[in-house]
């Protein structure tokens, strides 16, 4: 009897403690869920102050950074016309997660096409 009921209270007390997540999510999903369903509301500018403190916050807990973070960066950096500082972030995305490679060489691409001057 007591071997069945400590293997019930190991059980029930191993189901109240949740997961410690894997990535530091931070803002990052309801960042982009709001550049999306109100992009009013979720300018470049502000989304870069707060994506790169989710970062420092992230990398003081030693969490990884989740997939799409450094991409969506990159995006918000090239909306405000800094596409050095968005090439990084994609080239960080493409290194971190090397299955983001085709998307990213396509972007960092388009962005190379744009940047060069048109030859006659």
């Amino acid at each position: 009897m007591k071997r069945i009921l400590f293997c019930v209270v190991l059980a029930l007390g191993g189901c109240g403690t949740a997961p410690e997540s894997l990535y530091g999510w931070g803002s990052f999903p309801q960042q982009t869920y709001l550049m999306y369903s109100a992009p009013g509301k979720a300018l470049p500018s502000e989304q870069i102050i707060q994506l790169e403190s989710e970062l420092e916050k992230s990398r003081a807990k030693s969490l990884a950074v989740p997939p799409g973070l450094y991409a969506h960066l990159g995006l918000m950096y090239l909306q405000i016309n800094n596409a050095q500082k968005a090439g990084e972030y994609f080239q960080l995305e493409r290194q971190v997660y090397p299955e983001s490679t085709v998307l990213m060489d396509r972007i960092l691409k388009k962005m190379n096409m744009k940047s060069e001057p048109p030859q006659s």
